[in-house]
This record gives structure tokens, C-alpha cells and sequence, in this order.
């Protein structure tokens, strides 16, 4: 589920920073000291609302350039940061997101006259990050995942109020399926456009399980992410169905198909190997993923949209409900794939939003050709006589289609 929201309005070459924390009574919170202007405006900290606070410990993050202005435009100028280094006026930037000041997808208002016209970000942001854990004193990070070209228009919305508000030129608004579904904009159906740029089958990284007498161990966590599967949930219909207690089986009242139309939960099959090409044989002679029950092959589930998997003796990122691996005999590191198949449990398509009053939150079905898939593995080497020389590494994934 979408979690947190919030806008940012960047100047010119300007870099933004900001960070992920949690409290002592398990709040998320977005932080940060930059002066760059945001809306809602900063105040140092954006607290997750509450409504889909559970499970969130572990997620991740999308940034969707919006629009760009010229530079006769007063949101232009109010939150430029020139000579000083300081925006001129967040508070006037921030004005043009209030409900009444959007207009469509690609004008909004600042002041009672001045009406603005948007065009698409192009390709201009370079976003990196970086995972710290204080304890072991080790930090370790990467590029994000660019993908190039995603919106071909501006779409800007407002940060007042989302669809159960009835408003769809919301705060929900643009997500990996595109931009506001009403009032021009960006089109939808992105979704199949992420499928095609970065659908896969199969993920390959390396693995490591060491644990050494010397007293140093080291872990390796994989993060398989499925970005924007919420975006095939007829979230109106899905809610209610939680209600009732039938959200496996919801279905829409206008459509035959169903309203969680989400790739997973996904089926994963770990094909397993130490450096010297030995793996894990069974039985029945096909590899296994544990805990399993005696006497049967075990296959795993993926079911989030962010799911770790840990192989080493000490967890490196300490995720939700991980999944553990077993690895060959006496072997301490290796490679490994994971091929994801779909789940035959329920009907698996795109959602999209379809201009209809009573029921405006239907669901297209589409062809399900790859499930668009991110992540990496962390390392993290720990020495216990010598915390100082502790190090950690991120390596991407690569993949395989089903081609």
C-alpha cells in the first residue's frame, strides 16, 4: 500500500537529501534538513498517516517527476533558490497544491490570476541511497532504478485529498501505472510499459553463509522487489473485502474480473549452488528451498511487494517475515537463481481506471508477460574482536526473461 506521500519542488540543479527513521513507539517518519520546498510544507519531518502504517517496517521508494516549469511562471520563481542558497517562498510554492488550485494535469494556480503551464520533467533526476546500520557501524547504498521516458506529459495533482475523498486529481496520484486517470494529464496503462522495461523470470546474485572460528561471519540478504502491484488493486472493492473477510475473492460488480489482480503472491523455485558448482540434491533429486515437511519437495512464496531473503547465520537488513534458504553441504558461499512462475490462485491483470460514476475503479485484464523486478543482495562482514573493520556492499541483481 501506498504509505507516505508528499511533494517536492526542486530548483534548478538543486540536490534534496532526506532519510527513513522509526521511533521508540514504532512511528515512520520522513526527515530532513534541506530548504528545498515540499508540499505539504517541511517542517523537518513527514509522519507516516496511520491508515496503512502496518506492515511498513519494510518498503520501498518511488519518485515520479511531476512537471516542469518555465521560468515565467510564479512557481518558478517562489521556489527558486538563487543567490542566497534558500528557496524565495515555500509557502507560495505550496499554494499551488491546495485542490482548488488544480486545474488539470497540466495548469494549476498560484494567486488568484496567474495560471501556470506544465511540460513533462524529461529525464533529469539522478537519485542515489545508501542503508546504515549504527550498531555494526556500516553503511553500504547505490543508484536507484531510473526508468527513462515514463511520462511523455506533466501531471500534476493536488496534496489535499485522494480518491475515498472523490477526488481522482489527488495525492494518489501519478503512481507506476501513470498519471490522474481524469483531467488530462499523463496517460495510464504504464504498468505494461514497467513489465516491458524491467519484466523477468529469473533473478541471479551471489550468496554467503559464512561463519568463521577466526570470529568474523558474514551475511548476505536479497531483496526481491516487485514495484507497483498495487496499482492492479481495485483498492475501493479490495478494502471493503478486507472488511467482510473476503479479500481473496473480490470481485467487481461491473467486471468478471477480480479486484486483486496483483502478480503475487508469486511462486519461487531457488536453483542453489556453492563456487565449485556442487548444489543441494534431494531425494527425488531436484533442489529444495526449507523448511519443508518430511518427504516432500518445498517450493516458496513471495507475497510481498518487497520480500527478503536471508542466507547468512546473522540477518544484514532485519526484514519483515524473511525467507531462509537452504544451501549445500559444508559450503559457506555461492550462487544462486530464482525463477518466479504466477500464481494460479486468482486472476492476474493490470488495473486501470475506467471513466464510470457508479463504479469508476475497474479492472482491464492484460497479458502477464514477466513480473517487473528490482533489488539486490547486501553484504555485511562483521569481525567481533574488531568492530572498525566491519564492512558492507550492495550488488544488483541481474535477470533473466522468460525469452
Amino acid at each position: 500500500m501506498d504509505a507516505l506521500d508528499f511533494n517536492l519542488i526542486m530548483s534548478p540543479s538543486d540536490v534534496w537529501t532526506g532519510f527513513i527513521s522509526d521511533d521508540a513507539e514504532g512511528n515512520i517518519s520522513f526527515n530532513t534538513s534541506d530548504t528545498t520546498c515540499t508540499a505539504p510544507e517541511n517542517t523537518g519531518s513527514f509522519a507516516m498517516p496511520s491508515i496503512y502504517r502496518e506492515g511498513a517496517d519494510t518498503g520501498y521508494i518511488e519518485i515520479i517527476g511531476m512537471g516542469a516549469a518555465d521560468p515565467n511562471q510564479p512557481i518558478y520563481t517562489s521556489s527558486l533558490h538563487g543567490a542566497t542558497g534558500v528557496p524565495a517562498d515555500c509557502t507560495a510554492t505550496a499554494s499551488n497544491f491546495f485542490a482548488a488550485s488544480v486545474l488539470d494535469s497540466n495548469n494549476t494556480k498560484q494567486g488568484a490570476t496567474a495560471t501556470n503551464e506544465y511540460t513533462d520533467t524529461a529525464n533529469v533526476l539522478k537519485v542515489s541511497y545508501f542503508i546504515r546500520d549504527g550498531v555494526a557501524g556500516v553503511e553500504f547504498g547505490n543508484n536507484a532504478v531510473h526508468i527513462e521516458d515514463f511520462m511523455e506529459d506533466a501531471t500534476i495533482t493536488n496534496q489535499e485529498f485522494g480518491i475515498f475523498s472523490g477526488d481522482f486529481q489527488g495525492f494518489d496520484f501519478p503512481d507506476l501505472n501513470g498519471g490522474a486517470p481524469f483531467g488530462g494529464g499523463a496517460a495510464r496503462d504504464k504498468f505494461e510499459e514497467l513489465r516491458a522495461a524491467i519484466g523477468g523470470n529469473t533473478v541471479i546474485n551471489d550468496w554467503s553463509a559464512n561463519s568463521s572460528e577466526a570470529g568474523f561471519t558474514v551475511g548476505t540478504d536479497w531483496v526481491i522487489t516487485l514495484p507497483g502491484q498495487y496499482t492492479m488493486l481495485d483498492l475501493a472493492e479490495y478494502l471493503a473485502a478486507l472488511v467482510t473477510g473476503d479479500a481473496t475473492d473480490c470481485a467487481s460488480s461491473a467486471s468478471a474480473v477480480a479486484c486483486d489482480n496483483r502478480d503475487i503472491p508469486l511462486t519461487a523455485e531457488f536453483t542453489v549452488y556453492d563456487r565449485e558448482e556442487q548444489g543441494i540434491i534431494s531425494a527425488s533429486g531436484e533442489l529444495v528451498v526449507s523448511p519443508q515437511l518430511p518427504g516432500t519437495i518445498a517450493t516458496t512464496s513471495l507475497p510481498l511487494e518487497v520480500n527478503v531473503i536471508e542466507w547468512g547465520v546473522a540477518p544484514v537488513l532485519n526484514g519483515e517475515n524473511p525467507t531462509t534458504v537452504s544451501v549445500p553441504d559444508a559450503a559457506v558461499n555461492g550462487w544462486a537463481s530464482l525463477a518466479v512462475t504466477s500464481s494460479a490462485a486468482k486472476t492476474q491483470a493490470v488495473c486501470d481506471f475506467v471513466a464510470d460514476p457508479n463504479n469508476p475503479v475497474l479492472c482491464t485484464p492484460v497479458s502477464n508477460e514477466g513480473v517487473p523486478m528490482v533489488g539486490f543482495v547486501a553484504w555485511e562482514r562483521s569481525f567481533a574482536a574488531n568492530p572498525d573493520a566491519n564492512y558492507g556492499r550492495i550488488i544488483e541483481h541481474s535477470y533473466q526473461s522468460a525469452e
